[in-house]
């Protein structure tokens, strides 16, 4: 026994015994083989959380090296960037279901597998964006195999008083890789080509394989819950297309063709979903979750909370590059330090939690962030770097205490046997929480910055005033240097100052909506939890895993239910 192994009661070996001799009822039906490497196997979870959390956002950097040297179309970078997402986030709830059926390693193992070989390929051998796109495609179809299983595989190996720390960890890995792929990625652009960034996520996920492979138990659903086939076919669709339609919008318009379809498609899958789910015996989603007040509000606090990374990452980014005139690796590098809180804080939230109770310690995050939104709101185009971190790491703070509890308690609402539905609800509101981060704080930027330009526009020459009201981009690399030009540099100079501030008027104004929104969650929150006295009545016993591992099979829990108000 290693002297990293942790016995039942999270001392060393030696100082409390381990974990073949810890009380049964402290390991919570657990085997003891895995009770006793359980920290470990929740450092292989992370791993590979890590690994398909990077690749994620990997690709913003590399695509103009990518660009150039495979000819990309504009239409093929649009779906090189965003076909990860699109995939991934389609087939989480389908995976999480799989994964409770047949077993959560080897699913997990095969979207490593098949990660990693997509990696490889895109990274060796492809030389055409068709290529890219199909690898980056199978890259996302990979991470949503692995994502929900990391989680469910945490809650069926840590006992009840520990499951709260391990959750918190694998929160503030997860939200933190959201942030760190676009910085590692610059790190190797700067030494190497852009196949280097798919040779990392390759790396990576091999890595996690092998450890996986290693550490970690399978487990599965000892009720055998047959998958609803049909259900992942809806949910597939409908999730698609709306994150489709979140994530183009913006920049297309509602009208666009494809825009349109993805909306009207997605829309009506998650209708057909939701109606198929109070009619199938054995539902992918159970709806009657969503009477849980635990549930429900804690899914809202993950999705706010990713609302809030998402967004803001994607206004400090171009904030950095437009107004304070960063490079693209620069600005990356500079938003680092919104993700220390994140890592460092996350794994405390659990002694917060046992003093405050989760539900004041999700309300206190969901308040902190709409503060930081709110001190946002107050910067102009002569904003320092220091004055715009300081409200981002307020709002990474609140995004840290409210994060951990709100995932644990959406897992502890649910069955232990299918963690993977609870898994799959926890990962889709982040991944739509994002999406609708980027689309609602763009189309306000856009809408902002339009509406503020719009007098000079029309002082403009045609061509350049359409340039000018397109983007905040379009005006500095396209208006700009043609007015120093043609009407002398104190003109253009003036130009950009009323560009960029118009801008952040823009920018302003959907930091306003997002403190308001989170300022509603947070009210939401303190008036519907329950409070430490009553949260009991509300989530699952969880006596016994669902399934003992490596072949020991534990007894089943017969009590569990799915809790209701």
């Amino acid at each position: 026994m290693s002297a990293t192994d942790i016995s039942g009661n999270g001392q060393p070996p030696g100082r409390g015994g381990t974990a073949t001799t810890e009380h049964a009822e402290n390991m919570d039906g657990i085997a003891p083989h895995v009770f006793h490497r359980r920290w470990r196997i929740l450092g292989a979870m992370c791993v590979s959380l890590l690994t398909v959390m990077l690749a994620n956002g990997s690709l913003t950097l590399a695509l103009p090296g990518m660009s150039a040297d495979l000819g990309l179309t504009t239409l093929q970078q649009t779906w090189a960037m965003h076909l990860y997402a699109l995939t991934f986030a389609a087939l989480l709830f389908t995976c999480g279901s799989v994964g409770d059926r047949y077993g959560r390693k080897i699913l997990m193992q095969a979207g490593l597998a098949g990660f990693t070989v997509a990696s490889v390929y895109a990274g060796f051998f492809a030389d055409s964006g068709g290529e890219v796109i199909f690898a980056r495609g199978l890259m996302g179809i990979a991470a949503a195999l692995v994502m929900p299983t990391t989680l469910s595989v945490i809650n069926n190996v840590f006992p009840r008083r520990e499951r709260a720390r391990a959750i918190a960890i694998w929160t503030g890995v997860a939200g933190a890789g959201a942030g760190l792929g676009s910085v590692l990625s610059g790190v190797l652009l700067e030494h190497y080509s852009w196949h280097s960034v798919f040779v990392f996520s390759a790396v990576l996920g091999l890595a996690a394989f092998v450890a996986n492979q290693l550490l970690a138990p399978e487990s599965r659903d000892e009720h055998e819950t047959p998958v609803d086939w049909l259900g992942g076919l809806l949910t597939t669709i409908g999730i698609l297309g709306v994150v489709y339609a979140i994530t183009e919008g913006p920049s297309h318009g509602i009208s666009d063709p494809l825009v349109l379809t993805g909306l009207i498609a997605g829309v009506v899958g998650l209708g057909l979903f939701l109606w198929w789910q109070t009619k199938v015996k054995h539902p992918m989603l159970d709806l009657t979750l969503f009477k849980n007040p635990v549930f429900s509000i804690s899914t809202i606090a993950c999705l706010i909370a990713f609302f809030a990374l998402i967004g803001s990452m994607y206004a400090i980014s171009q904030l950095f590059q437009l107004v304070l005139g960063y490079g693209t690796l620069k600005a990356a590098v500079l938003s680092l330090p919104m993700m220390i809180p994140m890592m460092l804080l996350a794994p405390l939230v659990p002694v917060i939690v046992k003093a405050w109770g989760a539900r004041w310690t999700i309300t206190a995050g969901l308040a902190l962030m709409a503060a930081g939104f709110f001190l946002a709101s107050f910067w102009d185009a002569g904003v320092s770097y220091w004055a715009v971190m300081l409200p981002m790491i307020v709002i990474a703070l609140g995004m840290s205490l409210a994060m951990p509890p709100a995932t644990e308690l959406v897992m502890g609402s649910v069955p232990r046997n299918r963690s993977g539905m609870g898994s799959a609800m926890n990962d889709t509101s982040r991944e739509l929480g994002g999406a609708i981060g980027i689309a609602v704080l763009g189309a306000l930027l856009s809408s902002g910055y339009s509406d503020g330009i719009a007098d000079t526009v029309r002082a403009l020459p045609a061509q350049l005033g359409e340039v000018a009201d397109s983007s905040l981009a379009g005006a500095l690399q396209g208006v700009f240097p043609a007015l120093q030009q043609s009407a002398g540099g104190e003109a253009a100079n003036s130009f950009l100052h009323v560009a960029r501030s118009a801008w952040m008027d823009g920018l302003s104004t959907a930091l306003v909506v997002s403190a308001a929104i989170s300022l509603v969650a947070a009210l939401v929150s303190g008036a519907l939890m329950p409070g430490k006295k009553k949260l009991g009545r509300y989530v699952v016993s969880h006596e016994t895993p669902a399934t003992a591992t490596d072949g020991t099979v534990a007894p089943a829990d017969e009590a569990e239910k799915v809790p209701s108000a």
